[in-house]
């Protein structure tokens, strides 16, 4: 199972984050797009991205031992569709998004919940995106990964 062609399969939708992996791995985690910080025009405050990060940490954690190591991280077009920017996240290049690219997000997202006037304007057309940002910026540092694939 920890092959480097072992793909972990994620699916974030609005109250929940679906894990699949190999044949039988499989994990339902309570987090998702709507559930991590109240929706709201100004976005998120520092202390809900805190308490959000703690809250997503914890569930990931669970399947660090269980997920394929050294594989892909791969997510559907529609668990991207929060990211969507003018068309697309900046980063998606050949069918993925590296890690410096969604720590990029996160890093806009953590600046406007301070207030920064230079991350203004930085959000995403959905708010569920600032949420998808942070559940994909865990599961990259958490379970290893360098990039979130899109699959066709």
């Amino acid at each position: 199972m920890n092959t480097p062609t072992a793909t972990l399969h994620l699916s974030v939708g609005p109250r929940e984050t679906l894990a699949e992996w190999g044949d039988d791995g499989r994990s339902s985690l309570p987090v998702g797009t709507a559930v991590l910080w109240p929706a709201g025009a100004a976005g998120p405050s520092a202390f809900a991205i805190e308490n959000a990060i703690q809250m997503v940490e914890d569930q990931i954690e669970r399947l660090v031992p269980r997920v394929p190591k050294g594989g892909r991280l791969v997510v559907s077009a529609e668990t991207l569709a929060p990211l969507q920017r003018a068309g697309a996240i900046r980063g998606l290049v050949n069918g993925a998004i590296g890690l410096a690219d969604i720590e990029h997000e996160y890093q806009q997202l953590a600046a406007r919940a301070m207030g920064a006037p230079s991350a203004r304007g930085s959000g995403f057309e959905h708010p569920a995106g600032d949420a998808l940002v942070l559940i994909l910026r865990e599961c990259l540092h958490h379970l290893g990964f360098d990039a979130v694939h899109l699959t066709a």
